[in-house]
């Protein structure tokens, strides 16, 4: 008995030592296993390679100037330059050739905010296109030169374009010439042409406009692009029977800017009006996708895509109301059938040739005579 007693212990604590191996074997097993799995999670971590695809240039670009093209802020990526020059290697290297492309453009005045609301179709606004103060514009000129793009992680594509009819713009090719044309004829082409090449390309275009007050030459020039933009096809580089020579895409009006005693119901409707009115016979998708009621109820009312952002966040905040723009925006239907698969790389490659159409056209330049004899006379 005595001895049997005393083996107790020795068997206890045997048993206790075996059972602590297997719970260190155990959790040394686990370890290898957790951290075997881990691996690839910290592999998805890793940032995307966005900013070295931004310095990507052309062959016909020297690092001095592309340093003046792309600033160190910025993460958007050159898309077309003066004179006529797309920066293919940089842009193929962003694009899939999955199906399906979503393509966002943005028009408008200088000053007005362009750069600072398609910016927030991003996830990062302040590194998305480059904005500067009334300050920096008036002694360094505009900033967005030609036209830039972003793709967000939703796949849309966005393309902010350089101020048109502005006078910074012709003061940069009055030193290297027009053509032979006259500095406001020059300017007014120019505008027509990336208006028209938009319109070409783009789903959704936003047009905006300083304040609710209504800018007849801002409506006059998208309704000239909409008149010569005869003939020319959606997607030039598909089989004749494929080709779309009456596309057009949908169309939301953005007063930016607006004060606090301008953001009324009253001027929103009235606005409404005039626009349902001016577009009236327009081909322009002008209706149906876009309300400010969806956010502010009051603003409730049917008509064309019309959009009041705040100059301050009197009414409500610019953030919440340019992020309910971008949403309604994003739920634009895409194309349907075959057109509405086509993918990113190829919706690029037929843009090139898109403008290269437009640039040539003879309707296009059929007008230009007729402005210019005009002017002349």
């Amino acid at each position: 008995m005595p001895a049997k007693t005393q083996l107790e212990p020795r068997h206890l604590y045997l048993k206790m030592s075996r059972d602590l191996n297997k719970r260190r074997e155990r959790r040394k097993n686990d370890a290898t296993a957790r951290s075997f799995l881990q691996a690839p999670i910290i592999l998805d971590r890793r940032e995307r390679p966005a900013d070295p695809v931004t310095i990507a240039q052309e062959p016909s670009m020297k690092p001095d100037e592309l340093s003046t093209v792309i600033p160190s802020t910025s993460t958007c990526i050159p898309f077309m330059r003066r004179p006529n020059k797309f920066n293919s290697e940089a842009i193929l290297k962003n694009l899939t050739d999955h199906p399906g492309h979503f393509v966002i453009g943005i028009i408008g005045k200088q000053g007005i905010g362009k750069s600072t609301i398609l910016s927030h179709f991003a996830p990062n606004p302040e590194r998305t296109f480059p904005t500067q103060s009334t300050d920096d514009f008036l002694l360094q000129g505009h900033k967005t030169e030609g036209i830039d793009m972003y793709i967000t992680p939703e796949r849309a594509i966005l393309l902010d374009t350089e101020p048109i009819c502005s006078w910074t713009v012709l003061d940069e090719v009055l030193r290297n010439g027009m053509n032979g044309l006259q500095p406001d004829i020059w300017l007014e082409m120019e505008s027509l042409y990336n208006i028209i090449f938009l319109f070409s390309v783009c789903n959704v275009i936003l047009v905006v406009n300083d304040g609710p007050d209504i800018d007849m030459d801002l409506l006059q020039l998208v309704q000239r692009a909409e008149m010569l933009k005869f003939c020319i096809p959606d997607f030039p580089l598909l089989v004749r029977d494929q080709q779309d020579m009456q596309y057009y895409p949908d169309i939301v009006f953005v007063c930016n800017k607006c004060t606090v005693d301008e953001f009324t119901f009253k001027r929103y409707k009235d606005l409404q009006l005039i626009l349902t009115s001016f577009f009236e016979k327009s081909q322009l998708k002008t209706q149906g996708l876009v309300s400010l009621g969806n956010v502010l109820p009051l603003f409730k009312h049917t008509g064309s895509n019309l959009f009041f952002l705040p100059q301050d966040d009197g009414v409500e905040s610019f953030d919440v109301l340019v992020l309910a723009l971008r949403d309604q925006v994003l739920a634009t239907p895409r194309k349907s059938g075959r057109k509405g698969q086509v993918s990113e790389k190829d919706w690029y490659r037929n843009a090139v040739k898109t403008f290269e159409i437009v640039r040539k056209s003879e309707y296009i330049n059929e007008y230009l005579q007729v402005v210019r004899k005009l002017r002349d006379s």
